[in-house]
């Protein structure tokens, strides 16, 4: 592709007036798009086992596994029963009341997730837009720091069976964990559809494992049912004293995931996710962690070590089984997440909160699913460098929670804009409803932040990176569109220019891709300047992106006749979908704009940004919007513009 640098220090206005000197063009190309319908009945609540549940339901093979190895809680029927409890009714009030029946409630159009959620709440209180903005990017960036460490402890925990299997395997932990992380990273560019209809049954399986494994330990000591009472666990946490934030930083393992069933509910729907749940999920995962309470005690009553309480709930033929199955959950609880962070980074660029990335959609039928290889290569060097930097799933869980919780209350802060604003709750009814989780995911979060120097500081480290990146586009972006609409020149007024006897008139239509619908694109003026020259048919197009995920086609595309052969026309798609550039065309010509197909070429305004003077934060980050701004994906990649048909002029811009 060629680019034709152009100082900024002639201006729109010189360009207009002194139409000479020519320059050539060039050619790119670009990729496919568009969202998934909601599953239902048994096959939904199937796939919504699939895509929503890995990561919560591999949560017993380590839970309480740290706590005895961190000393959080003592192998004593007391401190046990106790500690069950606060896991039990966390799943309740975390997962199953908060999750599950409220904040699902807060749905865009089918979809969930931190950014729905953000467009939600800034309908609610658009005075706030400035601070429910900010509040979604530390939102975002800290779910990317749960993204890298999800598959590194999933993994690692599954792998580490093979150390109660034989104690003699424990120098092949870290290796084996390294391959099957390398492989899974390895495929993502497949995309996840070919194995996709084997999640569901899979982890339908895994959870059956779960009940039955628990149940059997339950059966030989019933009393670990005390643990279903409320009582006991707040008993064991007030009477815990200095160690009750240690504790509680442990019990938010067994939660972490439930943010997964509001951010993944527009893959398999609402009905599905809640029933399969209440249903499938929650009764397998009480039956189990009771199970391991079971074990441990009968063990300890024995004078035995109650390391892998986990593994040690299968019979030792089945340990083996139990660890190429947990090996097999774990992965798809990474898959999850890996497919989440490619898709959060696909919502953030068209919401403008990342530069445009080069996403590749890796299904025909489930147009949710994207693939962005800068992502996948970042995830899979932060795993590995976790996974060796930590080795065991213990050490590793000291880091895991604060990133989750941190999103948890945001989430919260957020819910508490859209009850009162969207679902016209009452001060009375949303402030004390909202206090109370509020409470419960925050007392977690402080838990999880006292940890800080034990690891969780890794979550807080990436989510710091992620806030900088984001706030430094979304500032640049900002700066930019003011720079461009102070030097910019008016459509009608730059029309004029269409007039002058010095410009040949070619064949052709011509499309001037602009980031402002007011302001003539700098390729225009600039083609006008250099080739002196205007094609017979021009269109000035407008992509935006609506709050909404999904656009309806019928009002996509909005069109204005300028002057005779020339066009404004405006796209919207959702924040889920892709920007196509050859079904606007499609659509154009369907509102009655004639388009020369034979003899097309968009035009694209790009930017030669430098440096220029200026003080305070913006100093810090201008130059890491620069480098930003200089490696997005190429529009024609973006835009999905035909190979050959691109012309890319560039101007040089301070910023």
């Amino acid at each position: 592709m060629t680019e034709i640098p152009l100082t900024s220090q002639s201006s729109p206005d010189e360009v207009l007036t002194s139409i000479v000197e020519a320059g050539p063009a060039a050619a790119h190309t670009g990729s496919a798009a568009a969202g998934p319908a909601p599953t239902i009945g048994h096959a939904g609540m199937l796939a919504a086992l699939g895509v929503v549940f890995g990561d919560i339901g591999t949560s017993p093979i380590y839970t309480l596994d740290t706590a005895f190895k961190s000393g959080a809680v003592a192998p004593n029927p007391a401190d046990v029963e106790g500690f069950l409890s606060l896991i039990v009714w966390s799943l309740i009030i975390v997962v199953g009341i908060w999750y599950a029946m409220l904040i699902m409630r807060a749905d865009n159009r089918g979809e969930g997730g931190i950014f729905a959620l953000t467009a939600l709440a800034t309908k609610a209180a658009p005075a706030s837009a400035a601070l429910i903005a900010a509040a979604s990017i530390v939102g975002a960036s800290l779910f990317y720091g749960d993204a890298v460490i999800t598959p590194a402890i999933s993994v690692l925990s599954a792998v580490e069976g093979l150390e109660v299997l034989a104690p003699s395997m424990t120098p092949f932990v870290l290796p084996l964990a390294i391959i099957i992380l390398t492989v899974l990273f390895s495929v993502q560019k497949g995309g996840a559809t070919k194995v996709g209809a084997w999640f569901g049954p899979i982890i339908l399986v895994w959870f059956a494992v779960l009940a039955v494994t628990g149940a059997i330990q339950i059966a030989r000591h019933p009393s670990v049912l005390k643990a279903l009472d409320p009582l006991v666990g707040l008993d064991f946490l007030f009477r815990s004293g200095p160690i009750a934030l240690a504790i509680l930083s442990v019990v938010v393992l067994a939660v972490t995931g439930g943010e997964a069933l509001y951010a993944d509910m527009g893959h398999v729907g609402r009905s599905a996710t809640r029933r399969a749940f209440a249903f499938v999920v929650a009764p397998a995962l009480v039956l189990n962690y009771l199970g391991q309470g079971a074990w441990a005690l009968e063990e300890t009553a024995l004078g035995r070590s109650i390391d892998g309480p986990f593994f040690h709930l299968a019979p030792e033929a089945m340990v083996m089984p139990l660890i190429v199955l947990a090996t097999a959950a774990t992965v798809i609880a990474s898959q999850a997440v890996i497919s989440g962070a490619f898709t959060l980074t696909h919502q953030a660029a068209h919401l403008g909160f990342w530069p445009r990335a080069r996403t590749r959609h890796t299904s025909a039928m489930e147009r949710g699913q994207v693939f962005v290889n800068s992502i996948n290569t970042a995830l899979f060097v932060g795993v590995i460098a976790i996974v060796l930097l930590f080795e065991k799933s213990e050490k590793l869980a000291e880091a895991y929670g604060f990133a989750v919780t941190g999103t948890m209350v945001i989430t919260t802060i957020l819910a508490y804009l859209v009850a009162r604003g969207v679902w016209g709750w009452s001060r009375a009814i949303a402030v004390p409803l909202v206090a109370f989780f509020m409470a419960v995911v925050a007392g977690f979060f402080v838990a999880c932040a006292t940890k800080l120097l034990h690891g969780a500081w890794l979550p807080l480290a990436i989510g710091a990176i992620l806030v900088a990146i984001m706030t430094a586009w979304r500032m640049g972006r900002q700066k930019l569109a003011v720079r461009r609409r102070h030097e910019g020149v008016p459509i009608r007024l730059a029309l004029s220019a269409l007039r002058s006897p010095r410009i040949e008139h070619v064949r052709g239509t011509a499309i001037y891709l602009t980031e402002d619908p007011t302001l003539v694109p700098r390729a225009f003026l600039h083609n006008l300047k250099h080739n002196k020259c205007a094609h017979q048919q021009i269109v000035f197009l407008w992509v935006g992106t609506t709050e909404e995920p999904w656009s309806d086609v019928d009002h996509r595309l909005t069109v204005e006749t300028l002057s005779e052969g020339v066009a404004l026309v405006r796209a919207s798609f959702g924040f889920m979908e892709t920007p196509d550039a050859p079904s606007i065309v499609q659509l154009m010509e369907e509102r009655g704009v004639h388009v020369d197909k034979k003899d097309l070429s968009f035009f694209v305004s790009r930017a030669r940004l430098v440096e220029g003077e200026t003080h305070g934060a913006w100093s810090w980050l201008r130059g890491l919007f620069v480098f930003l701004y200089r490696n997005q994906a190429d529009p024609a990649e973006y835009f999905q513009i035909p190979p050959g048909r691109i012309v890319d002029l560039g101007a040089q811009i301070a910023v």
